[in-house]
């Protein structure tokens, strides 16, 4: 374990101490696994790529180029020497799949 200082407004404090006492109770060790887990999703979503949206460049109805944003499709466009002013940009958002799991039965 290494001790890390942070500085928090009082705001923020009370929020997360509340927050702890609810889920948590008084718990020993409670404010640093809270913060630890915090800590862990953040920098995972950093990490991994954001693929929640993408571009496309439509022309007569055919995908001339895909990118993950728009710097990458411009740059695309101009490989294919392509008037970025001359074609349909569409964007699309992906949709999370839907999970469901648990014990499904009827009554009789």
């Amino acid at each position: 374990m290494v001790n890390l200082t942070v500085s928090l407004s009082e705001e923020t404090v009370r929020k997360l101490r509340r927050t702890i006492r609810d889920r948590y109770g008084s718990r020993r060790g409670a404010l640093s696994g809270l913060v630890e887990e915090a800590v862990l999703e953040v920098l995972g979503r950093l990490e991994t790529p954001n693929l929640n949206e993408r571009f496309r460049a439509l022309k007569g109805g055919e995908v001339l180029a895909e990118a993950d944003n728009l710097d990458q499709l411009a740059l695309k466009l101009r490989k294919l020497n392509v008037d970025a002013r001359s074609v349909r940009i569409l964007s699309s958002t992906y949709l999370a799949p839907v999970v469901r799991a648990g014990f499904r039965a009827r009554k009789t």
